[in-house]
């Protein structure tokens, strides 16, 4: 997201979910509320940006094409 969708759209609700999932299952949030809140602030830190780069760089992935889209919405 990094700052590109504001906090009451749609969109960001779907990713803040979807990623309390994950950091429940991974073992970080013992409920969906915490999970939530963790995710929030990773994104809004922009720690959770930095890792999809790490990521990326780590598996080989093209940063180029993240860049793309980087310019075009932002």
């Amino acid at each position: 997201l990094n700052g590109y969708c504001a906090v009451d759209d749609p969109k960001t609700e779907i990713v803040l979910v979807n990623s309390a999932a994950g950091i429940i299952v991974g073992g970080k949030a013992e409920d969906f509320s915490y999970g939530m809140e963790v995710a929030r602030k990773s994104i809004e830190s922009g720690a959770a940006y930095k890792k999809l780069k790490a990521l990326i760089k780590a598996s080989g992935g093209d940063l180029s094409k993240l860049e793309e889209l980087e310019l075009k919405y932002g």
